[in-house]
Order: C-alpha cells, then structure tokens, then sequence
C-alpha cells in the first residue's frame, strides 16, 4: 500500500509541478538571513541548493504536500512550520523521488 501511495504522490507532483512562485525582495530575503528565531511555537526551515552537478536542472520542493518553490543554485527558501510535528520534504532527482522527514529531537 505505501508504494501505490508513494506512485501516486510522485505521478501527482510530476504532473502537476510548482505554480510560478516570486522571488522575494532584496530586504526579505536580508532578514531572512540574519537567522532570527521563529515565530513562538513554530520552527524554521532553511532549504538551500548548492551543488555543481546538474545546475540546469529546476526541480520543485515541497513541504508537508505544499509547493515551497523551484530550486536553482544558489537560491535559498526559508518558511516556518508547526513545532513539535513530523514534516515532510520532497523533491525529484533525474532517478527518483527524494523525501525527508524533519523532526524535533
């Protein structure tokens, strides 16, 4: 059962994709970088691209089933979740889909 989950998430992601999200203006994105804590019971998620091979290639992430953006190197995205939870996030590589679970330890 989990894999036909698993296929059926992945088709749904591969066909749908990320709607067009903005880049956000040069002051957000500064204080984002200043690594303030986040919002009181919350907890904040860096996500960041750096890699050489595959530059190309876009691919969207996502967290907790909700599109976050479209990875590019050098180009990071910061959203707070609930603390205290398990999430979730996924993306897809040109051989599979890629998830990973966050949580509290």
């Amino acid at each position: 059962m989990k894999i036909v989950s698993t296929l059926i998430f992945t088709t749904a992601l591969l066909i749908s994709g990320c709607a067009s999200v903005e880049m956000t203006s040069k002051a957000e994105s500064a204080k984002a970088k200043e690594f303030n804590p986040p919002s009181q019971g919350n907890a904040g998620v860096y996500i960041y691209r750096d890699s050489f091979v595959g530059q190309a290639l876009k691919k969207d992430i996502w967290i907790d089933s909700k599109c976050i953006g479209e990875s590019a190197p050098d180009v990071f995205f910061y959203t707070e979740v609930e603390g205290g939870k398990i999430h979730k996030v996924d993306t897809e590589s040109e051989f599979s889909p890629n998830t990973l679970e966050l949580r509290k330890r």
